[in-house]
């Protein structure tokens, strides 16, 4: 199973690109044009937008979470990668958590916990049913292995 990084890590910077851009058009609109606002919209449209979009591409590269059924890689991507793989027997918990908006697009955070008590938080991860099933399925050989 496998699981990387869910393209709703780009809503944010398109929902401020769309909203940005309806302030633009708005202001432009306006008799006698609004020409201060244009300029602040034009300018988080040239500047802060791509900035949005560049950050968004950096962070999700290279996070991902693969499981087979004997051991389980981690690699967190983002500006301090971290990555790590081990035994299955030594996760100790796995949860997922998902607000309604990330349950309607398939997103969530998945956090892992070892047995020696390192923490691993996978922000922004696809969460579909195969892998909700594949974690369950897991955590329940987990809890039989530790039975």
């Amino acid at each position: 199973m496998r699981s990387e990084r869910h393209w709703s890590i780009y809503l944010p910077a398109l929902s401020i690109s769309i909203l940005w851009a309806g302030i633009l058009f708005w202001a432009d609109r306006r008799e006698p044009p609004l020409e201060t606002l244009r300029l602040l919209a034009l300018a988080v449209e040239a500047i802060a937008v791509p900035a949005l979009y560049l950050w968004a591409f950096f962070r999700g590269r290279g996070a991902e979470l693969l499981v087979s059924d004997e051991e389980i890689c981690i690699s967190t991507g983002g500006r301090y990668p971290v990555e790590m793989s081990g035994p299955l027997a030594l996760v100790r918990n796995v949860q997922v958590a998902q607000s309604h908006l990330q349950k309607w697009v398939g997103a969530g955070q998945i956090t892992i916990t070892f047995d020696a008590g390192e923490r691993y938080v996978l922000n922004d991860m696809r969460v579909d049913d195969d892998v909700t099933a594949f974690i369950e399925h897991t955590r329940a050989q987990v809890a039989k292995a530790d039975a």
